[in-house]
């Protein structure tokens, strides 16, 4: 589904602080909550995890991408000590397109958990221009859907059953998350095909257009979160 942020979650991640002052990247001020999973030049992609009553300290953000896949109720506090309390449902995604800094404690009864891509210097990979009309989401719409997209970003959500294929497609410069890994099978357009083995959990990432297919030659359902770049 299309969706777009709206202000009363836009402040989960948006809380911007006039003072330049070197970052407190969360995943070194908090790292019972933030677990870095791939991180080069462009990208940092963390997975975050707050337990019922937990916190973490105030910290900052690059310009991010985000996927929520477990939500619940949360209460920020900014650098000039305002609160706010939010509810954020399981599977909004979004973008918050600055830089922010800012402390969160889930003050909700559930567990939430997050997928949080940063972009820390991506404006070489925006200039790539993908085929809009290889994109996944047109070519097999049963199996990609679109979850969010901007002028910078769109993210993708995708499914591929055991022994199910794909067709051809494009991607721009992307970041790959898989839900639930398994095997597949990547044809690229000469014919070559490589196998790979992928877990629960696995990133990955492109810095340039590639154009493939990937069939699922395991016995379990893959499901994958992509954001790519446009």
């Amino acid at each position: 589904m299309y969706r777009l942020i709206f202000p009363s979650v836009l402040l989960f991640l948006v809380a911007c602080s006039d003072k330049k002052q070197e970052m407190s990247l969360p995943e070194k001020v908090s790292p019972d909550v933030y677990e870095t999973l791939l991180e080069n030049e462009y990208v940092k992609i963390l997975k975050v995890s707050f337990e019922p009553g937990q916190s973490d300290n105030m910290h900052d953000h690059y310009p991010s991408t985000f996927h929520v896949f477990d939500g619940g109720k949360i209460r920020v506090t900014l650098p000039d000590g305002s609160v706010n309390e939010r509810d954020i449902p399981s599977g909004f995604t979004g973008h918050n397109e600055k830089g922010v800094r800012h402390q969160v404690t889930n003050i909700g009864d559930k567990s939430i958990n997050i997928l949080l891509i940063e972009h820390k210097d991506v404006g070489s990979l925006l200039t790539l221009d993908p085929t809009d009309e290889l994109s996944p989401e047109v070519v097999f719409p049963d199996k990609c859907k679109l979850l969010f997209e901007n002028d910078m970003v769109k993210v993708l959500g995708g499914t591929l059953s055991a022994g199910e294929s794909n067709a051809m497609h494009e991607h721009g410069a992307y970041a790959t998350y898989f839900v639930r890994g398994g095997k597949l099978e990547i044809t690229l357009p000469d014919g070559t095909k490589k196998e790979k083995n992928l877990p629960d959990g696995a990133t990955g990432f492109s810095k340039d257009i590639v154009r493939h297919r990937a069939k699922n030659i395991g016995d379990t359902n893959i499901k994958t979160i992509i954001m790519q770049y446009k």
